[in-house]
């Protein structure tokens, strides 16, 4: 029987460490959006428009602030920091200003995504002020924030909002009220391969702003400025083809006199930015960055070949982080995560599959050493046993061969 888990324990951990593991994460489910805590990362002035959307890169995050629906009037484009370093290496704080762009008019930009396959960037335009940009899409380099070319989508309806999809290598575009506010998914090549349906009737406002795409899951933001319910965010099942959720947010503002939540993006696997304008007293229009953590679920299975490393969800402890800086071992954590660390209590989070990995082989190799010590143990005792029992046996041979 030793022998036998012995055996399993060193199968399973070859398994593990020749074939990797395979994981996929996603939103917990249905009520995942409820009663989520959001942080301000970020504030500055606008510069006289209203920021539409955001996406992120590899290492920046990117907004487009309109500036005018007219196409004499260019927009401004920005990149802030993602992380605590640069594509060079170079130290860097994170959400700051990297560098900023304002050289043409990308209509409303209303919504990007980011395909780092292609290393481009797609923009929603909303509009067509310029007329034959009906239907379509603008495509920008994420390095120079230029203009690179034109995707025409359809002469029917213009588009709101758009996401990519890695895992299934498509888009998810949500259209204007021309096209009833559907969602529908573009192959790679952006033809469209299926629709989802429209849901002209199921904002929580009159109108929608840009997407953000989570395996089964879309999140958007209804437009409900001015209408004095508050803000909502929405979530609906690609699979189902329903709204599944309309949550209330709740931005713990102080001093915001009026405010338009336009865009959302994930940073990380339930990490999600907001971008939000708001009006504050004393100090005009501004721009605020949001995040918060959305509780994920996180599979994984043993595959044949090792692929890229991926996640897993494990549960936290009750803690208080307010105001670490460090992990208690002398490194220094990125101020980006910082407000993830606020947010671990009776939350999920993700850890490196190779440390999971990691950790697994040396239980088990922990394991298999005690198991043979004891298996080594157990048969000292048996010899002891077996050589007293020969004494015994011999002692008492020789004490009737006397008797006789």
């Amino acid at each position: 029987m030793r022998g036998k888990l012995i055996r399993g324990i060193l199968i399973l951990a070859v398994v593990l460490w020749i074939g990797g593991v395979e994981g996929r994460a996603e939103i917990a489910g249905d009520d995942a959006l409820k009663n989520l805590q959001w942080n301000q990362v970020y504030e500055e002035p606008r510069h006289g428009g209203v920021v539409q959307s955001v996406c992120a890169t590899e290492y920046y995050i990117i907004t487009m602030e309109n500036m005018a629906d007219n196409p004499d009037v260019p927009d401004i484009v920005s990149a802030y920091y993602r992380r605590d370093t640069d594509e060079n290496g170079n130290p860097v704080t994170p959400y700051t200003l990297a560098k900023r762009v304002q050289s043409r008019e990308w209509e409303h930009c209303n919504g990007m995504a980011y395909n780092p396959g292609t290393n481009e960037i797609y923009v929603a335009l909303y509009t067509h002020t310029i007329s034959e940009n009906r239907g379509c899409l603008y495509v920008m380099d994420p390095v120079t924030l230029d203009y690179k070319r034109t995707i025409k989508i359809s002469d029917d309806y213009n588009i709101l909002g758009i996401d990519y999809q890695e895992e299934n290598n498509r888009y998810v575009i949500q259209t204007n009220a021309d096209g009833g506010y559907s969602f529908k998914i573009l192959d790679e090549n952006f033809a469209v391969i299926e629709d989802l349906g429209e849901y002209a009737h199921t904002a929580e406002g009159s109108n929608f702003q840009d997407l953000a795409v989570c395996g089964d899951y879309i999140l958007n933001f209804p437009l409900t400025l001015n209408m004095g319910i508050g803000d909502f965010i929405h979530m609906y099942s690609i699979s189902r083809r329903e709204m599944v959720a309309a949550e209330q947010l709740d931005f713990g503002f102080s001093g915001v006199t009026a405010d338009e939540p336009e865009s959302l993006c994930e940073l990380a696997p339930g990490l999600f930015l907001a971008i939000v304008n708001v009006e504050v007293e004393g100090q005009g229009s501004m721009i605020r960055f949001y995040d918060t953590l959305i509780p994920y679920n996180m599979t994984f299975t043993p595959v044949k070949t090792a692929g890229t490393p991926k996640s897993v969800t494990v549960k936290t402890p009750d803690e208080e982080t307010e105001g670490v800086k460090s992990d208690g071992k002398g490194l220094k954590i990125p101020p980006i995560f910082e407000s993830v660390k606020k947010k671990l209590s009776k939350q999920e989070f993700q850890l490196p599959a190779k440390f999971v990995l990691t950790f697994i082989i040396m239980t088990l190799a922990f394991l298999l050493v005690f198991l043979s010590a004891y298996a080594y143990v157990l048969r000292i005792r048996r010899e002891r046993r077996r050589k007293e029992r020969a004494r015994r046996r011999r002692r008492r041979m020789a004490l009737e061969t006397g008797s006789v």
